[in-house]
C-alpha cells in the first residue's frame, strides 16, 4: 500500500469520525428538545438518520473524488451545496452546545459541593412551560447558521469585491505616479462548476484598465486538467503593460511532469509566469521591477530570492509576487529586495465577519498577515483573499476579491 493511499485512508478516517460525531451530537440535542416538547413521533428521527447516512456517504464520495482528481466536476455543484448546508452550520452549533453543557456541568458540580438539596418537585429552577419557551427560542436561533451557510453557498461565494488601495512608495519615479496594478489570486479552477464566474471576473478586470495585472498563484487544485476549460477565458485578460503570474502551493500538488504541463498551459494564455525570475519594465522612460518567486511556506521551499533578483539593479523599486504571505517575514522583509509584496493563499479564511470596517476570521489565528495591507517601515505586503475556494465551496462574510493598487510617488 503506497504512502498516498495510507494518507488518504487516514484523512478519510479522521473526517468520518469528526463529521459523524458532530452529526450524532446535534441529533441527540434535537431529540432531547422534542422530548421536552412531549413530541413522540419518531418519523423525523428516522428521517434524520437516513438523511445523515446519505449525506455522510456523499461527503466521503465527493472527498475521494476531489483528492484523486482535483475537482468535483463529475458529481456536480448540487451535491457540494447539499454537503455544505448539511454539515457546516453544525460546527458553530456544536461549539455552542458544548459550552452550554460545560457551564451546566460546572453549575451542577458547584451545587453538589455546596450541598444545596432541592425538593424533587422544585429541582428545576424554571417551570416546564418556561423551559419549553427557552428551548423553542434556542431551536429557532439554531436555524441562523443554516441560513448563513445557504447565503454563503448561493451568493457570497461568487460575489467578488473590488478593493481599491493607494500606496505611496519611496523611490518610485514621478513618471510612475498613478500606475495601476490589479491583483487576483487563488483562482482554483478545479473548484468551479462552469466558466461563467471567471468570465465575469475577467470582464470586470479588463474594464478597470490596469497597467499591470498580477496573478499570485494557485491556478488549480491538484491537476493541470482542471485548467483546460478555462484557458480561453484566461487568454482574454489584458493590461497595457503586461499580465504576470507566480506559482502557489496547489500548483505543486502533482507530479513533476504534470507541474511542467501546468506551467506551459499558464504561459500559453499570455500570462508571463515568473518562477524565481524578475524583469525590469521601462514605463514612461523610468524603470520598475516586477518579480515572482516560487512558493515557500510551511512544507514547501521552492522560493529563491537570490536567484530571483540575480543581475537586477537593487536600487529600483520592486513589486514581488509571492503566494504565501508567511514568506514575507520569513525571508523577504529582511532581504530588502521587494518594496511591495503581493500574496494570497489564505483566502481570508473563507468564513468570517466584518464589523465596523474590521474583518475577523479564524485565518488570523493561523496567519499573522491574513488579509489586506500590512506595512513595516517602508515595505508593504498585500494579502488578497482570492477568487476561488478550497475545501467546501463556500464563503461566509469573506467575499472573493479583486484588488486595484494605485502607486503614488512621494515627489509627484
Amino acid at each position: 500500500m503506497t504512502p498516498d493511499i495510507l494518507r488518504l485512508i487516514l484523512f478519510l478516517g479522521v473526517l468520518a469520525i469528526l463529521q459523524s460525531g458532530i452529526d450524532y451530537y446535534i441529533f441527540r440535542k434535537y431529540k432531547k428538545y422534542l422530548d421536552t416538547l412531549s413530541i413522540q413521533n419518531t418519523l423525523w428521527k428516522q428521517g434524520y438518520i437516513v438523511i445523515a447516512i446519505l449525506m455522510f456517504l456523499l461527503l466521503i464520495g465527493t472527498t475521494c473524488e476531489r483528492l484523486l482528481t482535483g475537482s468535483n466536476i463529475q458529481t456536480g455543484h448540487i451535491p457540494q451545496m447539499m454537503i455544505a448546508i448539511w454539515y457546516l452550520p453544525k460546527y458553530p452549533l456544536a461549539i455552542f452546545f458544548i459550552c452550554k453543557d460545560l457551564i451546566s456541568l460546572c453549575i451542577s458540580l458547584v451545587k453538589k459541593v455546596r450541598k444545596k438539596n432541592v425538593h424533587k418537585e422544585h429541582e428545576s429552577i424554571m417551570s416546564l412551560q418556561r423551559r419549553k419557551v427557552l428551548h423553542t427560542i434556542g431551536a429557532s436561533m439554531s436555524i441562523i447558521p443554516f441560513i448563513a451557510t445557504a447565503q454563503g453557498v448561493f451568493h457570497t461565494i461568487y460575489d467578488f469585491e473590488i478593493k481599491n488601495i493607494e500606496i505611496v512608495l519611496p523611490g518610485l519615479h514621478r513618471n510612475h505616479d498613478g500606475l495601476r496594478i490589479i491583483q487576483i489570486s487563488d483562482i482554483h479552477t478545479g473548484s468551479y462548476f462552469g466558466t461563467q464566474y471567471l468570465e465575469k471576473a475577467i470582464k470586470v478586470i479588463n474594464s478597470l484598465k490596469a497597467d499591470i495585472i498580477a496573478i499570485t498563484g494557485d491556478y488549480v487544485n491538484f491537476d493541470p486538467e482542471e485548467l483546460l476549460p478555462f484557458l480561453p477565458t484566461l487568454r482574454k485578460v489584458s493590461a497595457s503593460i503586461g499580465v504576470f503570474g507566480s506559482l502557489g502551493n496547489h500548483d505543486h500538488y502533482m507530479t513533476e511532469l504534470k507541474h511542467s504541463q501546468l506551467c506551459k498551459m499558464i504561459r500559453s494564455t499570455g500570462i508571463d509566469l515568473l518562477v524565481n525570475q524578475a524583469k525590469v519594465l521601462t514605463i514612461n522612460n523610468a524603470d520598475l521591477i516586477i518579480a515572482g518567486t516560487d512558493n515557500t511556506g510551511f512544507n514547501q521551499k521552492y522560493g529563491d530570492l537570490n536567484r530571483t533578483y540575480d543581475g537586477i539593479p537593487k536600487e529600483l523599486p520592486s513589486i514581488l509576487m509571492a503566494h504565501d504571505p508567511t514568506y514575507w517575514k520569513m525571508k523577504i522583509l529582511d532581504s530588502g529586495l521587494a518594496d511591495i509584496t503581493l500574496s494570497g493563499h489564505t483566502h481570508g479564511g473563507q468564513i468570517g465577519i466584518e464589523l465596523l470596517g474590521e474583518a475577523y476570521s479564524p485565518a488570523q489565528f493561523v496567519y499573522e498577515q491574513w488579509s489586506g495591507l500590512y506595512q513595516e517601515h517602508d515595505k508593504y505586503l498585500y494579502v488578497n483573499r482570492g477568487l476561488g475556494t478550497v475545501g467546501p465551496p463556500i464563503r461566509i462574510g469573506i467575499q472573493p476579491e479583486i484588488t486595484v493598487i494605485t502607486l503614488r510617488s512621494p515627489i509627484a
